[in-house]
């Protein structure tokens, strides 16, 4: 629970940040990039309960400015780029 704390205080105070973003200002392993995707899904529940949202600014391909549904992307399946700017995050 103090990862999803530490996560909704941390977007509270800088807001727009990736999980890559979220995993070097909390001084966390990259490896653990996988347990902050899983602690933003935790968070978003936790903030819907006190009335408000996590919003997720998608990722999107920087040569032809495709949009993802998902959150982690790799290759554009538009342009086959692999120049991929991560999701971010923000407290609405």
């Amino acid at each position: 629970m103090a990862l999803i704390e530490d996560i909704i205080n941390l977007l509270e105070s800088q807001s727009g940040l990736t999980a890559k973003e979220i995993c070097a200002i909390l001084k966390l392993e990259p490896e653990r990039e996988k347990d902050v995707y899983s602690a933003l899904i935790k968070a978003a529940k936790v903030l819907r309960r006190k009335g408000r949202r996590l919003v997720m600014q998608p990722p999107r391909c920087k040569k032809c400015g495709f949009e993802f549904d998902k959150v982690k992307a790799t290759r554009c399946p538009k342009c086959k780029s692999e120049w991929i700017e991560d999701a971010r995050f923000f407290i609405d």
